[in-house]
């Protein structure tokens, strides 16, 4: 039984920028973005170049294109060094390391996946009338070749026959494609870029409520720039004054948990553990940590609440798809979790290197750009005061994104740099004319 709160799903389109917030009871659970001027690898397939194999290690490096992949485990069917494999980017390169990939990939569709590396079928639990599950059943059996598996999503429980046969057949036909790319040679290349985020919404249940808005005005209405923010913060309160302090490292990250607040430590120990459970998974998730986690679990009289506390992060973990593995107590007391590393985490996606809480230099620039299409009503010829990287960003990697607003407002954007302010600092008034300056 799936007892998981319907989840609302809040999709932003402005210039340079998509972003999409998954709210849960109205609260944020999850943060997507897509920008016009960064390329995404995730969920891209490439034809890779074998470079090298490293036995020590356990893992296949490939030449990607302009980044390095690397394949933990080796194929037991592996072509010789400079032989073309096939593989899905699960992860973006970071820093000096590259992009994680795997060669046990699918075609996915909104309905149903299919799988080139296995065999056989199955169907989701979400789909309990017989009748219905019969008659997919026949129609994998009559459409998909016995070398190719299928997956048929919960999202195909309220859709008929014909369109899931018209995307299974377009699937196949998808499948059928890309071998004739592989064919073809080249290596590398990219057979499948990475889906867009807009996409991606389709594949929701039938209670999730999906709103479409532009230029931060949902976002607004639904608070969640201000979740973001203190999503970010590394400190927050929680129920009944608990503070959990999040230390975000390279490798790893340490969370401690401050009860001196928290007046029913002693008497209600399971009421707390179930509560610090569910709040740091939340935290997890919502903040995109990722490698290995330790949380300082506080102290308790009888080990009976760790292990309850223990027990219930496991069980919630259970539910998610968030593949986080739970592995135990340390011998100082800490319990270790890890978690694969698919995306940027939440500070990395919004925070600048160079300072522990300003926000990146792109970052503000997108939000000006809202702004100057939100707050610009009744303003002839407006102008942006900001700090000079701002206006770089403008005139550099975002100068698509500033034609879009200039070709909505139907006039250009002046610019005005204020070396007083910081780049997360602008405002915009009208134009101010000089003496001899007459208006065309």
């Amino acid at each position: 039984m799936n007892d998981k709160p319907p989840q609302h799903i809040i999709i932003d389109q402005s210039p340079g920028e998509i972003r999409v917030a998954v709210l849960e009871l109205g609260r944020l659970s999850n943060i997507y973005l897509e920008r016009e001027h960064q390329s995404s690898l995730r969920g891209a397939l490439i034809l890779g170049k074998l470079q090298a194999v490293k036995k020590e290690l356990n893992a296949v490096f490939l030449d990607l294109g302009h980044v390095v992949g690397y394949l933990e485990g080796i194929p037991k069917s592996l072509p010789a060094e400079g032989g073309a494999l096939l593989v899905e980017v699960l992860s973006e390169p970071r820093g000096n390391k590259g992009a994680r990939v795997t060669d046990k990939f699918m075609v996915a569709g909104i309905l149903v996946d299919i799988n080139p590396n296995e065999s056989g079928y199955a169907i989701s639990r979400a789909i309990k009338s017989k009748g219905k599950r019969a008659a997919i059943r026949e129609l994998l059996y009559d459409l998909v070749p016995k070398d190719i598996g299928a997956f048929v999503k919960s999202t195909a429980l309220n859709s008929d026959m014909q369109g899931l046969e018209e995307e299974l057949k377009e699937l196949l036909s998808s499948w059928e494609r890309i071998q004739s790319e592989i064919k073809l040679g080249g290596q590398p290349k990219m057979i499948k870029p990475s889906p867009k985020l807009v996409k991606l919404t389709s594949g929701y249940d039938e209670n999730t409520i999906i709103e479409k808005g532009k230029n931060g005005l949902l976002f607004d209405k639904f608070n969640i720039d201000i979740q973001i923010s203190n999503a970010l913060e590394p400190t927050i309160k929680i129920k009944g004054g608990i503070v959990l302090i999040f230390e975000e490292m390279e490798a790893l990250t340490a969370i401690d948990i401050d009860l001196a607040s928290f007046k029913t430590a002693q008497s209600h120990p399971r009421e707390l553990a179930e509560t610090l459970a569910k709040e740091i998974f939340w935290q997890i998730r919502l903040r995109k940590l990722s490698g290995v986690i330790l949380i300082d679990y506080p102290r308790a009289k009888s080990l009976r609440e760790r292990e309850h506390f223990f027990e219930e992060l496991k069980k919630i973990a259970s539910r998610d798809e968030s593949n986080i593995t739970i592995h135990g107590w340390t011998r100082t007391g800490l319990l270790e979790l890890t978690k694969k590393r698919l995306e940027p985490s939440l500070r990395e996606i919004f925070i600048s290197k160079n300072s522990s809480q300003k926000p990146l230099v792109e970052i503000s620039a997108l939000e000006a750009l809202r702004k100057l299409i939100t707050n610009s009503l009744g303003i002839a010829e407006p102008q942006l005061v900001c700090a000079r990287e701002l206006k770089t960003a403008f005139m550099g990697p975002l100068r698509r994104a500033l034609d879009e607003v200039n070709g909505q407002l139907g006039v250009n954007v002046d610019f005005q740099v204020d070396p007083n302010l910081s780049h997360e600092e602008f405002y915009i008034h009208a134009r101010k004319r000089k003496k001899n300056e007459k208006q065309l």
